[in-house]
């Protein structure tokens, strides 16, 4: 019994020093009250454009990130997605964390690429926290399942970082836990040294008579019961103390991540509305100075060809600049934000317009990768009576949508083509629900060219609709497709032989004024249409909810 009681204790004793041991430095050492276990101040350099962590080192989530850098110059430091970080970064030089091993050191991985300036890292709307800024910049963020890097950069772009970055990982509980093991192990202690140095008092067998021919007694044994009832305390008491070690040392573990989602949704409602009061801010101010590079930076083809080709005819046509384009705004934006897996990334609005209550605006915003900003490439400008689809649950096809429809996209803008450029006879016409402009554009060049037909130095005229670039095409919640398209057309006069002709006003003296042709002449305008086409049925039509055309060039032969 002795040596099953001080074997017992020793080894009590043993665990209870190694525990108290442990507790205390991971306590008081490495996590300390504010709950957080850091990596120290290291120092990270790159002769490259930033400092980025792979992926795969934030492989849990749950806790909450510390990251603070300092660096000799103003320093920027932010989290985001992998699959914008990766795409900010692509072309660019930087060096990548790839491995993290303990007590603290990192391997690092050289990407190659360029070192032309990046777009300002603080001004882009994907960071999950960000800061920026001269001396020592922190974030915090509770780590998100998935896929996130950590980017280091000098906050003015340059090349040549060097800067002294501390990780930190919080875990809610983890002081409190560790002082919870410290305890443990000094009870532990405590119970083996009893063990050890506790000497029973010999126990005294009660008085035996004594005869002459009495034969000898031996001495009082206590039950064996009792021995085995020790012991069973014993065990049951260490078990306990293990399975609170092993619950209690549970309590911070973080979870591993388990999402394998690599897509995203393209902005969210927050951030969709703030391009949109960007873009009534600067479109305000680009109008008015009619300055087409400033334009550059909000708007993008098919869009900022029509507006070229706007302030161009406004040049001309109002060279005193009297007439100026009256401020206006989109009012009640409502987004539709696709997920993607990958840029280029699109989101669409639907909104009023501040000064035309009879219209509504539809248009496409494309950011073409993660440093580049958000531009309005298409748009149009639906009657206000004109139903339009939900932006609600607005996605990407897949081919089982594309097999869903009445007709393909690509199919719609090859036969809206051939409509518009036949008029209200053409075959094509009864695959159509025309919009209200659609109906006023064909009244207006029929009537164009009988008008036209009747000079005496025209002999025929034509007006020829194609199809331009690819359609831009997302699934409805209803499962419609809202298509945006664009259409080229060319309104062609031919001239008369022995006859000449030229332009001396209108919008297109802003292309070719005076200039005199003898074979014809010609007049290009540029078309955003957008069209919902429906799920297959009997009596399935192509709705257009509005066609916009621009006069965007003029010449002759």
């Amino acid at each position: 019994m002795r040596f099953a009681r001080i074997t017992l204790g020793l080894l009590l004793a043993l665990v209870g020093v190694l525990v108290t041991l442990a507790g205390a430095v991971v306590a008081f050492w490495l996590v300390g009250p504010d709950n957080t276990v850091d990596t120290g101040e290291q120092r990270l350099a790159s002769k490259g454009l930033a400092v980025m962590t792979a992926p795969d080192l934030l492989d849990r989530h749950g806790p909450t990130l510390h990251v603070t850098a300092s660096a000799s110059k103003p320093v920027f430091v932010g989290i985001g997605q992998d699959l914008d970080a990766a795409s900010y970064l692509s072309a660019s030089e930087y060096s990548r964390v790839v491995r993290f091993d303990v007590p603290v050191s990192f391997d690092t991985q050289e990407m190659k690429g360029g070192q032309t300036p990046l777009a300002p890292p603080a001004g882009l709307d994907w960071w999950r926290v960000k800061a920026a800024g001269p001396g020592e910049q922190t974030i915090s963020w509770e780590i998100a399942d998935g896929r996130y890097d950590v980017v280091v950069m000098n906050a003015d772009r340059s090349p040549g970082v060097a800067a002294r970055i501390t990780f930190g990982v919080e875990l809610a509980g983890a002081f409190r836990t560790c002082l919870l093991v410290l305890g443990i192990g000094v009870v532990l202690l405590v119970v083996g040294l009893v063990l050890i140095l506790f000497r029973r008092r010999n126990q005294s067998a009660p008085p035996v008579p004594v005869t002459a021919n009495a034969a000898p007694q031996m001495p009082y044994t206590p039950p064996t019961y009792e021995k085995q009832g020790q012991v069973r305390r014993y065990a049951g008491v260490a078990t306990g103390v293990v399975l609170l070690l092993a619950a209690t040392g549970c309590v911070a573990v973080p979870e591993k991540n388990t999402s394998q989602s690599l897509s995203r949704p393209a902005v969210t409602l927050a951030d969709g509305k703030t391009v949109v009061a960007r873009y009534n801010e600067i479109n305000n101010k680009a109008n008015q100075a009619r300055d087409a590079k400033l334009s550059e930076t909000i708007e993008g083809d098919p869009t900022l060809a029509q507006t070229r080709a706007g302030y161009r005819i406004d040049g001309t046509l109002d060279a005193a600049r009297k007439n100026k384009i009256k401020p206006f705004t989109y009012t009640k934006p409502q987004i539709g934000a696709p997920e993607f897996s990958s840029y280029p990334m699109r989101f669409v609005v639907s909104s009023g317009v501040s000064d035309d209550p009879d219209s509504q605006q539809l248009g496409v915003w494309q950011r073409q990768n993660a440093g580049t900003p958000w531009v309005l490439t298409h748009s149009v400008y639906p009657g206000a009576t004109t139903k339009l689809p939900s932006m609600e649950g607005l996605r990407t096809p897949a081919k089982a949508d594309m097999a869903k429809l009445s007709t393909l996209p690509q199919t719609a803008g090859n036969d809206l083509a051939t409509y518009l450029s036949a008029g209200v006879k053409s075959p094509k016409a009864a695959l159509f629900v025309p919009s209200p402009g659609t109906v006023s554009l064909l009244g207006q060049r029929a009537k164009s060219k009988v008008a036209d037909a009747k000079e005496d130095y025209i002999s025929t005229v034509t007006d020829t609709f194609r199809p331009s670039g690819e359609p831009v095409t997302f699934i409805t919640a209803t499962g419609e497709a809202l298509v945006f398209l664009t259409l080229t057309e060319q309104y062609l006069q031919n001239v008369e032989p022995g006859s000449n002709a030229y332009w001396t006003s209108g919008a297109a003296t802003a292309f070719s004024s005076f200039v005199k042709y003898t074979q014809s002449l010609h007049q290009d305008y540029l078309h955003q249409v957008a069209v919902l086409i429906p799920p297959k049925g009997p009596a399935a039509k192509t709705r257009i909810l509005s066609l916009d055309g621009q006069l965007v060039g003029a010449g002759g032969s």
